[in-house]
């Protein structure tokens, strides 16, 4: 016990072993294991509680997603960050300025995003003044709620990491503002600067750059030269790799495919219609009036959507394909909508979306969305579609596998008729319904 390293904090006033005032109400093991018998000590059972909260504290920093890629183009997570941050600091704090303590510079470097759990990771790439005083304030109101739950040891650091009032906490929050540059560059940067932040070309990210330059040098360049220095040294070299993937004999032949991008992956069925649920309108229901602006004989399509009476409205834009598809949305206002929807005349498709629960054979939850058409469909016309979540490959062998319920009829997930897209063009109807949703 003597050579436990929480040893001494359990030894003074402030966390005493028989107090656990800084403990959450977690739910967990009591004092006595009636399974054997056996009562911990205070100190034992405190230790336990240390490991158990610990834990569960990693895993909230791992399910806060941050903006970078990774090369494989999963986003990175912030325990994923703080991990690169705790391996640079020590490294950079070597090389420039060996008189910071070492050990300060680690603990902050593992503690500095844990208020995230709580506010989520808001990137500061291009907010305003405004909105960085937000997102300050935000994490300030957060903080209180979060060092309740934290271990002495890891609520001190991050208390004295906030409070930025020592070279080192400074030092580490330099160096946490060039891992996404690092990253960009290692990673799916070109991918996150045009799809996060609507960079369209070099000039655009150069002009990027340069105000957060300028503002890193403002903020850290008097007392850490070298760390201005470095940040401006990566983005350039940043901008040559964007200027390389973006020319185009690169794109041509060079440039790796993007993995791991926002994917819809589902099956689509004709539904019986002497079949349909019963109970239908007990479940969840909503009215969608759907409009296309635009779409290809490969199922490529942009389309505005109306859910119920205006309570959400939606640009959609999907690639082409047949299960497997990328796809985006974007919510929209009501003026938008109304602005584009005129563009959609003879494009448009009418139906009341049905979510309907269902367990399949192997135990295996789902939502299945049953729609039933209106207007020139009316009577015609019932589909099922099940998406299926999950990094691609996982979910395409799940809708591979997928045993659908017995009201559903013909697969046709690979059939471009029965696209929506395709089904907003048919004024007349395609082949005759009537007999093929039967």
């Amino acid at each position: 016990m003597n050579n436990l390293p929480y040893n001494s904090h359990y030894n003074n006033n402030q966390y005493n072993h028989t107090s656990t005032t800084w403990l959450p109400e977690h739910n967990y093991p009591p004092h006595t294991s009636h399974e054997r018998g056996i009562t911990p000590s205070p100190v034992q059972s405190q230790l336990c509680h240390i490991a158990l909260q610990s834990m569960e504290i990693s895993c909230d920093l791992a399910d806060v997603v941050r903006v970078p890629r990774q090369p494989g183009g999963e986003r990175e997570n912030d325990a994923e960050h703080s991990w690169s941050l705790a391996a640079l600091a020590p490294e950079l704090r070597t090389c420039l300025y060996p008189q910071l303590d070492n050990d300060m510079v680690q603990q902050f470097a593992t503690v500095h995003e844990l208020l995230e759990i709580a506010t989520g990771d808001v990137a500061t790439f291009d907010l305003t003044p405004v909105q960085l005083s937000i997102k300050q304030q935000n994490e300030q109101q957060a903080a209180h709620t979060l060092l309740q739950r934290l271990p002495p040891v890891m609520r001190q650091g991050l208390e004295r990491y906030e409070a930025q009032n020592t070279p080192e906490a400074r030092f580490v929050r330099a160096v946490d503002k060039i891992l996404p540059v690092a990253m960009d560059i290692v990673g799916q940067g070109v991918r996150v600067v045009e799809e996060d932040y609507g960079i369209k070309n070099l000039a655009e990210l150069q002009a990027a750059h340069d105000k957060l330059i300028e503002s890193f040098t403002q903020r850290f360049g008097t007392e850490f030269p070298e760390l201005a220095e470095l940040y401006a040294n990566l983005a350039y070299h940043f901008e040559t790799c964007y200027a390389q993937e973006k020319s185009s004999d690169m794109m041509s032949s060079h440039v790796p495919e993007r993995p791991n991008q926002l994917k819809e992956v589902e099956r689509k069925f004709l539904v019986n219609l002497d079949k349909i649920p019963a109970d239908i309108d007990s479940y969840d229901h909503i009215d969608i009036s759907q409009g296309y602006l635009a779409h290809s004989s490969d199922g490529s399509e942009t389309r505005v959507r109306r859910f119920g009476d205006g309570q959400r409205f939606e640009l959609t834009v999907k690639s082409g394909g047949t299960v497997v598809r990328d796809e985006q949305n974007i919510i929209i206002n009501e003026a938008t909508f109304a602005s584009l929807w005129p563009l959609t005349k003879g494009k448009r498709i009418e139906k009341t979306r049905y979510y309907v629960p269902y367990t399949d054979p192997d135990s295996n939850e789902h939502t299945i969305e049953l729609d039933i058409y209106h207007g020139n469909l009316e009577g015609k016309l019932v589909t099922a579609e099940v998406e299926f979540r999950g990094r691609e490959t996982e979910a395409t062998l799940r809708a591979e596998t997928f045993c659908p319920p017995e009201w559903c009829s013909t697969d046709i997930s690979y059939d471009q008729r029965y696209k929506n897209n395709a089904l907003a063009s048919q004024q007349h109807g395609i082949l005759e319904l009537s007999q093929v949703s039967m």
